[in-house]
């Protein structure tokens, strides 16, 4: 069985306003962006690890390779990936500049 639900008395005496000219164009301009700051966006390397999350396949070579450099560098399997991944990066942008 269906409980109706009644409105409390408080909510009928409630006088609806609307929106002055400056809230609105306050909202539009918001929606548009343009509020918006576009300057360069500065990127802290030492932010927790929450942005994106990926899964990397590996073949049994592959895999292989990744197991023998983690023991060589003393470092964890992801800590490897992400070395590896950071220092190809920045050798990349070094040629391209």
């Amino acid at each position: 069985m269906v409980k109706r639900r009644d409105p409390k008395a408080t909510n009928l005496n409630r006088v609806k306003t609307e929106p002055t000219a400056e809230q609105v164009e306050a909202f539009a301009s918001g929606v548009d962006g343009g509020d918006q700051k576009n300057g360069p966006v500065i990127l802290n390397p030492n932010e927790p690890r929450k942005f994106k999350t990926i899964s990397v396949p590996f073949n049994e070579y592959e895999y292989d390779q990744l197991m023998k450099g983690t023991k060589l560098s003393a470092r964890t399997k992801l800590n490897f990936v992400r070395y590896a991944m950071l220092k190809l990066s920045k050798e990349l942008q070094e040629q391209n500049d």
